[in-house]
């Protein structure tokens, strides 16, 4: 597969109650793995269009013991998921083959109009899919928009990039406000200097894409608290939910080099760096160091927190499945907690509350009620990258449907089917 491009807006789009992904480079490797190569589970997906509390397993903590596998128990809380549309069903989720205890989709899935977008929830109601209309040159680009959680949707264009400019691409979502950007066309394997790249150029909606402004973007020495915050080639950007005006703050040659951490605006600014985790919760003015925690698993850690005190790190161990740890002391100490047997990759981690966590594989959902100690498996899996949104949380599907799931409590799941493109 072809390196991404040294901009890519495309990583932007998960960014909006909890932006970005749980990354290295290794992991932003295997995250467009999961993403752009696809196939279809043998088994059928007809059970999605009822109630998913069927099948449920229970996976205990296992300490230095083997890894448990699936035995009957019932669930612990209710779960259920709603397909609003008979015919609209999801199809099913990928498989994965292992090669040198790295997890690849067996077969490449399709591009939808020649990219591979993915569907961001601005709230349980908004969501918007970038696409590309072809039938005029140079292709538009465009914004499919929904205000009524799919039911009906609105195409509209995105503003035109000047000259020389990459995009525009979706960049945040909150709500009715959406934020789209556009970068230098650097040539793949063109060597360049991220210092002296020329700044992004971003514009504004209010309204849904209705109507767009150039967004007003200034340098600051701390990022405003609650916004959204991305990453960018220079350090990091956070974006008023309400106007979509961009504060940028520069980080380049402060430390080691920072990626961004998928955690809500409330429980402040978390990066992984080669040494640990650094945390601020001045917008980016100071860092406090953490310690990453050790575990049997071997894969690169993937973290999930719903409000900052309360951390879970999950590392996939060689055979299929995931060491997890806990902190509850924000990260400062950490305690070993249930092993679980996945029979293939993590897909995503996902933090409910101080106490629920979802953790979800190849062949299920699996979740937790007393911080990681023991795991119920809840039905089949719903896709990956999935995070918070005001009012809830979302889960883009991880097969080539470009869809999407949204919940209000991380209980009760409904299906956004994406719209007929272009």
């Amino acid at each position: 597969m072809s390196e991404p491009d040294p901009i890519d807006f495309r990583g932007f789009t998960t960014a909006v109650a909890a932006a970005a992904k749980p990354d290295f480079a290794d992991v932003v490797a295997r995250s467009a793995r999961h993403r752009r190569l696809r196939t279809w589970l043998s088994a059928g997906f007809a059970a999605l269009a009822v109630a998913l509390g069927s099948g449920t397993t229970a996976i205990a903590l296992t300490g230095d013991h083997p890894s448990p596998k699936p035995s009957p128990t019932p669930t612990v809380q209710p779960w259920h998921t709603t397909i609003p549309k008979a015919g609209d069903e999801p199809k099913p989720q990928p498989t994965y083959t292992e090669t040198h205890g790295a997890w690849d989709v067996t077969v490449r899935d399709k591009p939808l109009t020649g990219m591979y977008p993915e569907m961001a929830a601005g709230d349980l109601d908004h969501l918007y899919l970038h696409y590309q209309d072809c039938a005029v040159t140079p292709c538009r680009q465009m914004l499919a928009t929904t205000a009524d959680r799919g039911r009906t949707w609105r195409k509209v264009p995105m503003p035109a990039a000047p000259p020389g400019q990459k995009g525009p691409g979706l960049t945040m979502a909150s709500g009715t406000t959406v934020l789209v950007g556009a970068g230098p066309r650097i040539p793949r394997g063109t060597a360049f200097d991220s210092s002296k790249l020329p700044d992004p150029l971003f514009w504004a909606s209010t309204d849904a894409g209705m109507t767009w402004q150039r967004a007003n973007v200034r340098a600051v020495d701390a990022l405003p608290s609650g916004w959204p915050v991305l990453q960018t080639m220079k350090g990091l950007l956070a974006v008023d939910p309400a106007t979509g005006d961009v504060a940028t703050l520069e980080l380049s040659g402060h430390g080691p080099r920072r990626t961004i951490l998928p955690t809500p605006p409330a429980a402040g600014i978390w990066t992984m760096t080669t040494t640990g985790l650094q945390v601020s919760q001045d917008g980016g003015r100071t860092w406090d160091e953490r310690p990453l925690p050790q575990s049997a698993g071997g894969g690169s850690p993937v973290l999930a927190t719903a409000d900052g005190r309360t951390v879970h790190v999950a590392r996939e161990v060689r055979g299929g499945g995931m060491s997890l740890q806990v902190s509850t002391d924000s990260g400062r100490t950490w305690e070993a907690r249930a092993t679980l047997d996945l029979d293939g990759p993590l897909l995503t981690l996902l933090a409910i509350d101080d106490r629920t966590l979802l953790a979800m594989g190849v062949h299920g959902t699996y979740r937790s009620s007393d911080q990681g100690r023991t795991f119920t498996r809840v039905g089949p899996p719903l896709g990956s990258r999935a995070h918070a949104i005001p009012g809830g949380f979302t889960v883009p599907t991880n097969n080539n449907e470009y869809s999407a799931w949204v919940s209000p409590d991380g209980a009760e799941w409904t299906y956004v089917k994406r719209p007929s493109v272009p």
